[in-house]
Parts: structure tokens; C-alpha cells; sequence
């Protein structure tokens, strides 16, 4: 007579088993609630504000940068700053009663104190009142 031993899984590694899989389910579980009950980004705008700058030049005493509103919200341009190529702050500052409505370009003011060097490479940068950011870099020519 044959004798056919089976070896199965011992009742402890079952439990094991089981246990873990209850509570990799658990995790998941509070993971996709918690992140329901936060809520996270509300919907915005398809492309909400986004500003772009066109170009920059210099004209009696100051920088001109023109900024066109890319977005689908009117933008308030908070803030104007040139920087040199490393980023570093040169002249600039806050910027008062600059709307730009979608689709609109205008031009920025920036006062120019003379300490911009002709044929050197700097960044203009221009913030909204939201935190919108736009970057453009030019060569300095004086006129």
C-alpha cells in the first residue's frame, strides 16, 4: 500500500497571509478616502490665468516689456523686475493699475535708473497679483 504524504500551508502562514492582505485593503481604503474627504484641487479654468511676455525695450528712462494675457481670466501685473543673467535682482518693483484682459497685450513700465549695462543679457520678469510668473531674456540697448 502507498502512502501519499501532502504538505499544504501551515494554519499560522494562512492567518499571515490573511491578515496581510486585510490590511494592505486597509491602507488602500484609507488612502482613497482620505484623499476623497480632502477634496484636493478644486476645478479651475481650462487654462486660467497665464501671462506671456512678447518683448521688451527701453525708452526714455525706462524698460518696456509688453505682456499679453494668454490665459481666459483678466490679469492685474502686481510687480516688474529685471534681473541679471544669474538671476540676481537689478531694478524693479511693485507695478500699480496694470490690467490685462484675455487675449489683450500691454506695456509695462519698468524705471530705469541707468545701472543696466548696454550689450549685456538680462531677464525680465513679471508677476501678477495671483503669483503668476513670466520670464524673458533680452539684451540690453540703450536709446
Amino acid at each position: 500500500m502507498l502512502i501519499v504524504l501532502r504538505s499544504g500551508v501551515s494554519p499560522i502562514i494562512a492567518t499571515m497571509i490573511l491578515i496581510l492582505i486585510a490590511m494592505a485593503a486597509g491602507v488602500l481604503l484609507w488612502v482613497w478616502v482620505s484623499g476623497y474627504l480632502s477634496g484636493g484641487p478644486g476645478p479651475r479654468p481650462a487654462l486660467g490665468e497665464r501671462i506671456k511676455i512678447e518683448a521688451v525695450s527701453s525708452k526714455a528712462g525706462s524698460i518696456r516689456v509688453y505682456v499679453r494675457n494668454v490665459g481666459d481670466v483678466p490679469v492685474n501685473v502686481s510687480s516688474g523686475y529685471i534681473l541679471d543673467i544669474n538671476g540676481n535682482y537689478v531694478l524693479g518693483g511693485p507695478i500699480d493699475g496694470v490690467q490685462i484682459r484675455p487675449g489683450e497685450v500691454k506695456d509695462v513700465a519698468i524705471p530705469c535708473d541707468g545701472s543696466l549695462m548696454p550689450s549685456n543679457i538680462y531677464v525680465a520678469k513679471i508677476v501678477t497679483q495671483r503669483g503668476t510668473e513670466a520670464l524673458y531674456s533680452f539684451v540690453y540697448v540703450h536709446s
